[in-house]
């Protein structure tokens, strides 16, 4: 295959991928059909089946690239690392995930995790996925924040508080639209989420030895 060739069949397979996140978004999982995800493409039925020929095997790619993207928007989120203590740049790296809670990346997933439950080969891709994405926050929150090496516990301890309370703003942030804005219990929630990791990180830092302790 030549190296345009390989440059198209890339191409088509991102449309594809592309399509999958937004049809799983928009309709949910049961309403996402490869003739829809095809139509949506804008590539013919035929070339969608040579690169996907059934159903299970483009939701398992496209699983893996809402893992990807997930980790992308983590990314661009804190593109521009905050400065300041560790508590304060956790504040600022929360207010700084929450959009990508509320964006079709998450709601795509969870749409896949649903519907693992009742099959099992898409079950053990969403696990392996979960894993893989959980080990990328793990390493990004730990450079962030310059975490000490000897307390890698408190750093899952921190992880937990910080991703369960933002996907439960989500799962409940379903009854609303899309663009509308925050009501006031989500931004208390979030307060919530900053205030309780604010807690257990200033226990780590009180911890510490003295020559270990950041500056604030």
């Amino acid at each position: 295959m030549s190296a345009l060739q390989e440059e198209r069949s890339a191409e088509t397979r991102r449309r594809l991928l592309d399509a999958t996140v937004a049809c799983l978004f928009e309709r949910g999982y049961a309403g996402t059909t490869t003739t829809e995800i095809a139509t949506r493409a804008g590539v013919s039925r035929g070339a969608q089946l040579h690169h996907f020929p059934r159903k299970d095997e483009l939701v398992v790619s496209a699983l893996e690239y809402v893992f990807e993207l997930r980790l992308a928007d983590m990314s661009a989120a804190i593109a521009e690392p905050p400065s300041g203590s560790r508590e304060h740049r956790l504040a600022v790296v929360i207010d700084a995930m929450w959009p990508m809670f509320k964006g079709p990346t998450f709601y795509a997933w969870l749409e896949l995790v649903v519907a693992s439950r009742t099959d099992p080969a898409l079950n053990d891709a969403v696990r392996a996925a979960s894993v893989r994405f959980g080990e990328g926050i793990r390493v990004g929150l730990a450079a962030l924040l310059d975490w000490p090496g000897d307390r890698e516990d408190r750093l899952h301890d921190l992880i937990s508080i910080v991703f369960g309370q933002l996907e439960a703003l989500a799962l409940e942030r379903v009854l609303f639209e899309p663009g509308e804005t925050d009501p006031v219990e989500f931004v208390r929630g979030l307060e919530t989420a900053k205030r309780v990791s604010a807690a257990l990180v200033r226990d780590l830092d009180s911890s510490q030895p003295a020559e270990k302790r950041e500056v604030l």
